[in-house]
């Protein structure tokens, strides 16, 4: 691929990725940046065993598909100078999170010494970014220079880590000028961050208090004595999931029929100790196994950037995406295009979610090889990809985030109904042509801030599923949040 965007404004291009992290659980082998006898002994000894998961989560992606990261180091420092060895594994964490704007995953899990502390000290490498080039109607991915590459955030009050499950969120504030520059074929990013301490609640109600939704793993080890199953992201990291009785499946009858090598999708709360379970374990809420692993297959999770034949009304013979997510490998993946073929033998499916949550849609939802779309986000079940093509055996409709001002809205029996204008630099609205976006609401959307009450409102996100009805882009939503540039928190 290659870059040809002329220069731009900034406002079009501040949709890199935004992290969230919380820090806890234990991971053995953390390596120290500081090695000499002197300094070894400013170290902050170690042993906590209390747990919360890291999370991540993005803000909105305007003219940018696609954002990966590499993270080397995080090391806090207490309020008497003394630093806590690198929390972050020595091979570092790769992560896309476009894909995240406006809700949260796990990310990893690092054990933190009880302190109290004032700032962390992030590193950071390898930033690739994608983005629609309007004059060309492609998909460019390039490698982005980095305008920095550490930062100390100070917190804006002392951070307790003790026997109480407290979070460390840490935002990457894209929506702030001069993230992201793109001038010709050169892209800059320029990171900043900011972090604020959150604790897990007992009943966790949003991603950013510990309710977390749709992240996608495969399955790599069972342990029917604890009731748990180990479950590898998409950016390499294994994480240990909790079942109960509670816990709903999708696709399979019970833990029992669970195999390793299933690709599945997981809904987790955030454990604060106060039951039998470890303080920071993962519990599954719902596990929805979308293949199961009886033959591997990898999952391809992203937008859909073009179709062929172009227009809707006929099946597709096949598509071009952008795989923000291989979901089945041992290690992040880099970001690309693929050439996706459909057969007569794929399946176009919604996902058990969506049926949950339409009860009473005021719109008939279409999901078809004749309605799939440009702009629609999408997992592709397949057997591999070679020489950027693969087949499609399933495709499966998924969640995306739009951005937008609110300029009406409509207030229906079970639905309220937005109308959502897309910004100018918006790359759904570039390669659909459509400059607004209907946004059904009920009362299952996760709130991660109030939703408009009058039209006019700044700029405000809704996460959902998106559907070409007739022409008119509708969505149903499931997170609704606020504007981005500023921390969730």
């Amino acid at each position: 691929m290659h870059s040809s965007l002329s220069n731009i404004s900034k406002k079009g291009v501040l949709a890199f990725a935004a992290s969230l992290l919380t820090l806890g659980m234990v991971i053995t082998g953390c390596t120290s940046l500081l090695t000499s006898t002197s300094i070894t002994s400013n170290i902050i000894p170690n042993t906590n065993t209390s747990t919360s998961p890291v999370r991540i989560t993005d803000a909105p992606s305007d003219q940018v598909l696609a954002a990966s990261l590499t993270l080397n180091s995080m090391v806090l420092t207490d309020n008497t100078g003394k630093v806590t060895t690198n929390l972050v594994p020595s091979s570092g964490l790769t992560f896309e999170a476009t894909h995240l704007d406006a809700v949260q995953e796990p990310l990893f899990s690092p054990a933190i010494p009880k302190d109290t502390y004032v700032s962390v000290t992030l590193i950071y490498s390898n930033a690739q970014v994608a983005y629609y080039d309007p004059a060309t109607h492609t998909v460019d991915v390039v490698t982005a220079t980095l305008a920095n590459t550490t930062q100390t955030i100070t917190f804006a009050a002392p951070v307790t880590i003790d026997d109480n499950t407290t979070s460390l969120l840490l935002d990457f504030l894209v929506g702030r000028a001069g993230v992201i520059t793109i001038s010709g074929s050169t892209v800059t990013v320029s990171p900043q961050f900011a972090v604020a301490a959150v604790p897990i609640p007992n009943s966790p109600t949003n991603g950013t208090n510990g309710l977390l939704t749709g992240h996608k793993g495969k399955v790599t080890a069972i342990s029917a004595s604890t009731n748990s199953f180990t479950m590898t992201d998409p950016a390499g990291t294994a994480m240990t999931i909790y079942v109960n009785a509670a816990t709903v499946y999708q696709g399979i009858s019970n833990f029992a029929a669970l195999q390793v090598n299933a690709l599945v999708e997981v809904d987790t709360v955030t454990v604060n100790g106060n039951g039998v379970l470890p303080k920071g374990s993962l519990l599954a809420l719902r596990v929805d196994v979308e293949d199961t692993g009886t033959t591997p297959k990898k999952l391809l999770i992203g937008p859909v950037t073009s179709r062929t034949p172009t227009a809707t009304g006929t099946p597709a013979t096949s598509f071009n995406m952008l795989i923000r997510q291989l979901v089945g490998n041992s290690s992040a993946t880099a970001v690309e295009t693929v050439n996706v073929s459909v057969t007569g033998a794929t399946n176009f499916l919604m996902p058990p979610r969506f049926t949950a949550l339409a009860t009473a849609l005021p719109f008939a939802p279409s999901f078809t090889s004749s309605t799939i779309f440009a702009g629609q986000h999408v997992a592709v079940l397949t057997t591999g990809v070679t020489s950027g093509a693969a087949t499609a055996t399933t495709v499966l409709l998924q969640p995306q985030t739009i951005s937008g001002t609110v300029t009406n809205i409509t207030i229906l029996p079970t639905y309220h109904v937005y109308t959502v204008t897309l910004p100018s630099g918006s790359w759904l609205a570039s390669i659909t042509g459509q400059s607004t976006v209907l946004v059904y609401t009920n009362g299952s959307v996760v709130p991660l801030t109030t939703a408009p009450t009058v039209t006019g409102a700044t700029i405000f996100r809704f996460n959902g599923y998106l559907f070409n009805d007739s022409g008119t882009l509708k969505m149903l939503a499931c997170v609704q949040a606020g504007a981005p540039g500023s921390p969730f928190i």
